[in-house]
C-alpha cells in the first residue's frame, strides 16, 4: 500500500520531528511504501526561522547582548533541517497550505493523520489539512493525534459541527489521550469513543533510539538534562535544587532565561541541539528535568529518572505516568533519587505497544 502521513513533521520541536520519524518507521516496517506529506506553511517556516526573534524588542536586545545564543540558534535550525532531509521520507513536492493540497494529485491508498497535537485547533500552525479535508479517494486513518494538554478548553464548541463533518469521514480513529478521546466522542455524538494508543516514539524499541543517539556522549561526566519548550522558570529552580543535592552539572538545551541562569554555579547552556543531539543528551544523562511530553517519553525509553513539572495536571502526560505507575515523577520525592535507573511498569508499556501496533496493522490492511 502507498501510505501518506500528515503531521507536524517540520516543526523545529524535538518531539514533533521524532514522532513523525517514528510513525514513518513503523509504517515502513509493516511493508508499506510510506511518505510524509511535506506541508510547510509560511507562518510555520517564519516561526522556526533562526532569524525570527520571538518576543519582540526584548528578544532583539538579548540577541545583541548575547550573540553566542543567536549563533547557536542558527546552528540548531540547521541541525533540524539536516534531520528533515536525511531521516524523513518526504513527498517530492512541498505544499504551503491546505488549499494547495486540495488541488494536488496525491497517489496514496491510505492517508494517516498523526501523531502530535495536530488536532489542537489553538496551535499557531494548525491547518484543516490535519483533519484530511483534502483527501478524496484514499482511506482515512487517525493514529494518536492529540487535541492538546487541556482539550476541554482548547477546542471551542462552535467548531464541533465542522470537526464532526471531518471526523465522520475517517475509516479508523485512535487518539493519544483519554481526554482527546472524550472530546472526539462529544463531537461525534454517536455513542462511540475512539481507543487510545501510544505516541509513535514509544512504539520503536529503545535499541533503535539508542543507535540513532550514537555511542559517544556529547557532554562528558554526570549531568542533569533540562528541557522545556515553554517559559518555565520554576523548572530551572527545580534543576538547581537537584544539582545542589547531587553535585551534578545542569545542561540546558534551550536559551530560556539564559541571561538569568548562565552564571549560576551548576548551569551550562548547550543550545546547538537538533533531534539526534536531543536523544544523545537524554541517553547519557543521569537525571532529566522537563516540562515536555516527549522528554518524558524518551526518559522512559532510556530508563532515566526524571521529574516533570505539573505532570499530573497535563492531559497528555498524566495518563502515561498513571499507566506506568510512575506518578511520583511529577513530584520531587525521595523515590526519584533511590536508583540510577527508572523503575516503571514495563509490562504495561509492552501491552499498550502490542495494542497500538495491532491498531495500525488492521487500519492499514
Amino acid at each position: 500500500m502507498k501510505v501518506g502521513i500528515i503531521t507536524f513533521h517540520a516543526s523545529h520541536n524535538y518531539g514533533s520531528m521524532l514522532q513523525a520519524y517514528a510513525l514513518q518507521q513503523v509504517v515502513t516496517s509493516l511493508g508499506h511504501d510510506c511518505r510524509i506529506i511535506n506541508l510547510r506553511t509560511p507562518r510555520q517556516k517564519k516561526f522556526y526561522s533562526p532569524f525570527y526573534l520571538k518576543g519582540g524588542l526584548r528578544s532583539k536586545i538579548k540577541a545583541i547582548a548575547y550573540p553566542a545564543v543567536a549563533v547557536n540558534d542558527w546552528r540548531k535550525s540547521r541541525l533540524f533541517e539536516k534531520f528533515l532531509r536525511t531521516h524523513l521520507l518526504l513527498t517530492p513536492t512541498e505544499y504551503s497550505s491546505s488549499e494547495q493540497l486540495r488541488h494536488a494529485s496525491l497517489d496514496f491508498d491510505i492517508i494517516i493523520s498523526g501523531s502530535d497535537q495536530i488536532w489542537n485547533t489553538c496551535c499557531f500552525d494548525h491547518e484543516p489539512a490535519y483533519f484530511l479535508d483534502f483527501c478524496n479517494d484514499a482511506k482515512r486513518v487517525a493514529y494518536a493525534p492529540s487535541m492538546g494538554p487541556d482539550p476541554e478548553n482548547q477546542v471551542e464548541p462552535r467548531l464541533y459541527p465542522m470537526l464532526a463533518a471531518h471526523l465522520r469521514r475517517y475509516d479508523a480513529i485512535a487518539v493519544r489521550e483519554q481526554r482527546t478521546a472524550s472530546i472526539v466522542s462529544r463531537i461525534l455524538a454517536d455513542g462511540t469513543t475512539p481507543p487510545t494508543v501510544l505516541d509513535p516514539t514509544l512504539l520503536l524499541p529503545t535499541s533503535h533510539w539508542s543507535h540513532l543517539a550514537g555511542d559517544t556522549p556529547i557532554i562528558s561526566g554526570d549531568y542533569i538534562f533540562v528541557y522545556t519548550p515553554w517559559l518555565h522558570q520554576q523548572l530551572y529552580a527545580k534543576a538547581e535544587s537537584i544539582a545542589q543535592r547531587t553535585g551534578m552539572t545542569v545542561i540546558c538545551s534551550s536559551y530560556h532565561f539564559y541571561h538569568q541562569w548562565h552564571r549560576r554555579p551548576h548551569f551550562r547552556f548547550y543550545t546547538a541541539v537538533g533531534p539526534i543531539e536531543f536523544l544523545n543528551l537524554i541517553k547519557f544523562s543521569r537525571f532529566v528535568v522537563c516540562g515536555s511530553f516527549h522528554a518524558v517519553a524518551f526518559a522512559i525509553l532510556f530508563g532515566k529518572p526524571f521529574y516533570v513539572l505539573d505532570g499530573m495536571a497535563d492531559g497528555r502526560i498524566a495518563p502515561l505516568l498513571s499507566d506506568l505507575s510512575i506518578k511520583h515523577c511529577a513530584s520531587l520525592s525521595d523515590d526519584l533519587f533511590s536508583s540510577s535507573a527508572l523503575d516503571f511498569s514495563a509490562s504495561a508499556l509492552d501491552a499498550k505497544r502490542v495494542d497500538s501496533l495491532e491498531f495500525i496493522s488492521k487500519a492499514l490492511a
